[in-house]
């Protein structure tokens, strides 16, 4: 298939097939509907963003709409979610088009913040993010690359317990496309800093991060079109400090796709569902994680572009289903199919949706009743219409929450801690395939270093697996020597329902050695050498720092036989103002 690379080659292959609408046999089973479509009374509109968040954190998942709305003005509002019912909330974000959208507790407050990146009705790329107060919505004033056509998701890539922000896109409007890719380190107060990163510039993209080999941090995939107009797709692996290498996972290049982790085999690790518009032509792959390698399972799902999918337990049988939208390039016509696992294969429902593509599905129990709805949003090619809709599952079968974790354990250092616990179960979902839900706070019952994005009961804010991943260990970094955190934990099952929370548990870390013995010296413009005296042959984190508030580490080293270690700044333009050494 011939690649393009300019986002207006991709606009003109996306209005041609709009207009083009193919009526064919369709040889699917026909099934009786567990689904009732529900009109949520939601603006359709064409390449629509459509995320998930209960952002008033009164309990029901509140919903966010962006797009083109009439004569192509960019619109974004966040509906309100009241008894299911969906009223405009008033905030006031900025309009938005070609846009995407994430919602996360980057400060740790509780409530759920916001990041987005699109185009406004002026044509200005743009990348935002907003504190939530409560009621008030704050743009922050730090310099983010403004973007278009591309993704924004939070993840703490670092490990020291806040959400950092990654962002794609493209930074221009003209006929060729020049890509952007950013990785911005939270250093708190709502402070963003770019930081550099091998990733490649890429927009029209998937993210998805995930702990795929099970090491404690967070892996990511990143696929898209770079400035060539090749297609891009790689899996980098985290070291823990946030350094990225390319694990050599041999993903064909994608874009106009999307890439999820979830673990369909219930075997304990992430698997990867993969598709769009490939090297390999337009797939849609699941590849199965056999011991870090990820190898094609073969499992018969529909090859698709212009395409969404979603992980999500619809029946409640314990096992992950796949929902999916797109454009089936052979039968010219677009499509949505809901597939059921079994037992690890997957099975064509037959359930009848609205059919479209270039649009988003996803999950969320949207009226609280135990199973899990389907939002499906995109053109249907009918006359250029466009849909967006809920449907209701009418499941029988009720899921209920895992179980509460036990044996919270805690081994302190003096700027991290090594956390653990004893594993949830519940009735519908496997043991192994269970995720896990961190809070971190300087308070008790505070969340200032870890959000874990869910109520003081377990509620969850965003429909999505726990930040902790299937892992029953965590390790927090940046702590400050000789102080009290508190912590608690939950399980998350399929259906993305959260367990209450274990009896919170405390630790304090050790106090480490201020190392008064210091020395600076300014080797050239912009070079700081800095000297300390400690123990003998011990290792030491070196902590950098602009404000005496947030600290980061800069380097990790070892004493020599004679108690000295140094570290050299050469950070071009801005080194650090403050440094500091402390035991790990």
């Amino acid at each position: 298939m011939q690649k393009q690379s300019h986002l207006s080659s991709f606009l003109f292959r996306m209005i041609s097939l709009v207009g083009a609408a193919l009526v064919l046999l369709n040889p699917r089973p026909v099934a009786a509907q567990l689904f009732t479509e529900i009109d949520p009374g939601l603006p359709p509109m064409s390449r629509p963003c459509v995320v998930w968040g209960d952002y008033d954190g009164d309990g029901d998942l509140d919903v966010l709409v962006a797009g083109p709305g009439k004569r192509d003005v960019s619109v974004t509002t966040i509906y309100k979610n009241t008894d299911g019912l969906f009223t405009d909330s008033g905030i006031v974000v900025v309009p938005l088009q070609f846009a995407t959208a994430a919602w996360g507790d980057f400060d740790g407050d509780g409530d759920l913040d916001l990041a987005m990146t699109g185009l406004t009705t002026a044509q200005a790329p743009t990348t935002a993010v907003y504190r939530n107060d409560g009621t008030t919505f704050t743009r922050l004033a730090g310099s983010f690359v403004g973007v278009y056509a591309g993704t924004v998701s939070w993840a703490d890539y670092d490990g020291d317990g806040d959400l950092d922000l990654l962002v794609t896109g493209v930074t221009t409007t003209g006929a060729v496309g020049i890509p952007a890719t950013r990785l911005y380190r939270n250093d708190g107060n709502g402070v963003f800093t770019s930081v550099p990163h091998p990733f490649p510039d890429v927009y029209l993209g998937a993210v998805a991060w995930g702990d795929y080999d099970k090491d404690g941090d967070l892996d990511v995939v990143i696929t898209g079109t770079d400035g060539s107009g090749a297609l891009s797709a790689a899996l980098w692996r985290n070291d823990g400090t946030g350094v990225f290498t390319d694990a050599g996972a041999n993903l064909p290049g994608m874009d106009l796709g999307f890439a999820a982790w979830g673990d369909y085999d219930n075997d304990g690790d992430l698997d990867l569902l993969f598709g769009g518009n490939s090297n390999d032509s337009w797939i849609t792959r699941l590849y199965r994680n056999d011991g870090d390698i990820l190898t094609d399972a073969n499992a018969g799902l529909l090859p698709l572009l212009w395409s969404s999918a979603a992980w999500g337990d619809y029946d409640n049988d314990g096992d992950l289903d796949i929902a999916m939208i797109g454009y089936d390039a052979v039968a010219q016509v677009r499509v949505s199919r809901l597939y059921r696992n079994d037992l690890g294969s997957f099975v064509d429902t037959g359930q009848a949706f609205h059919d479209v593509f270039l649009g988003t599905v996803s999950w969320s129990d949207y009226d609280n009743d135990g199973d899990l709805d389907l939002l499906i949003a995109g053109n249907t090619g009918t006359s250029a219409t466009d849909f967006l809709g809920i449907y209701r599952n009418n499941s029988s079968v009720s899921n209920t929450p895992p179980t509460a974790p036990s044996n919270l354990s805690a081994n302190p250092a003096s700027t991290s801690v090594d956390l653990s616990w004893d594993p949830s179960t519940d009735a519908q979902t496997p043991t192994l395939a269970l995720t896990y839900n961190l809070r971190v706070g300087t308070t008790p019952g505070g969340s200032q270093i870890v959000a874990p994005q869910s109520s003081a009961n377990g509620y969850r804010l965003v429909p999505a697996p726990g930040n902790i991943g299937q892992s029953l260990t965590g390790t927090i970094r940046n702590l400050k020597p000789g102080s009290t955190y508190y912590w608690s934990v939950q399980a998350v099952d399929g259906a993305f329902a959260g367990s209450p929370f274990a009896t919170e548990a405390s630790f304090t870390t050790a106090t480490g050695p201020a190392l008064l013995s210091g020395q600076i010296e300014i080797t050239a413009p912009d070079h700081v050498l800095v000297s300390w005296s400690g123990t003998p042959n011990t290792a030491y984190q070196v902590l950098a720092s602009t404000n005496l508030s947030a600290w980061t580490v800069f380097a990790t080293r070892t004493a020599g036989t004679n108690g000295f270690f140094s570290v050299l700044d050469s950070t071009t333009n801005a080194p650090a103002t403050f440094y500091r050494a402390a035991l790990p």
